[in-house]
């Protein structure tokens, strides 16, 4: 299972790169701010998830 979580990993790291190297992704127009906090949503709220079963856990 380790091997295939690395291996998809390392295939999204050289796959995703080129990808959003498209022309026109530029950090100046007005609605990117939004654009960037939106994408990032779905990190913060497994972060807390992960952190509250974390604390939540009963202890061994």
């Amino acid at each position: 299972m380790k091997k295939v979580v690395i291996i998809f990993t390392g295939l999204g790291v050289l796959l995703s790169n080129p990808s959003f190297a498209h022309p026109g992704h530029g950090h100046s127009d007005s609605g990117s701010g939004l654009v960037h906090l939106l994408w990032l949503v779905p990190v913060i709220v497994a972060a807390v998830v992960v952190v509250f079963k974390e604390i939540t856990a009963p202890k061994r």
